[in-house]
């Protein structure tokens, strides 16, 4: 038997907070992934959340743990140094038309953060809109609420686009 990672303790912390919103009905997981890359030796989790009655936006939170983070705290033993995570949120939508008001709420409500503006034409489904919110920084099982508030923050700001003019 071995002991987790610092990686699990937060995403199965982080997947029972993203499964309590879902089943008390403020928030519908649409897709999750858990991703073990043995190439790279990295760890990606990413869970997606729109509103129950709403699915015009959604908002993914990304979890990722570089190689060099899981081996930081194998091999630091239990100092944890180096142990934890990166976060992003990803909101996305189709309706281009709101594009702008729903950019200028993301602003309002994020702050100061990192962000990247994406566009991304399928010729299958059409043109759909993205902001990433970068974090910048390693998040570790210290900074756990950080990382349940920025979930909760996530389908805050869902309502507010929901209710955007």
């Amino acid at each position: 038997m071995f002991d987790p990672t610092a990686f699990e303790n937060m995403k199965t912390v982080f997947e029972g907070a993203a499964y309590d919103l879902d089943l008390s009905g403020e928030a519908a997981i649409i897709g999750r992934n858990d991703i073990v890359d043995l190439a790279g030796m990295s760890r990606d989790y990413r869970i997606t959340l729109t509103l129950p009655a709403w699915r015009e936006a959604s908002a993914t939170v990304r979890l990722f743990a570089p190689f060099a983070q899981l081996a930081a705290e194998i091999l630091d033993g239990f100092s944890g140094n180096g142990a934890g995570a990166y976060a992003w949120i990803t909101f996305s939508w189709q309706n281009t038309k709101k594009s702008d008001a729903y950019k200028s709420i993301i602003r309002s409500l994020w702050g100061g953060r990192h962000f990247e503006e994406r566009s991304v034409y399928s010729s299958f489904s059409g043109t759909s809109e993205e902001v990433i919110i970068d974090f910048n920084r390693l998040i570790t099982e210290d900074l756990m609420d950080d990382l349940l508030e920025m979930l909760h923050h996530a389908v805050k700001t869902l309502h507010h686009l929901k209710f955007s003019p």
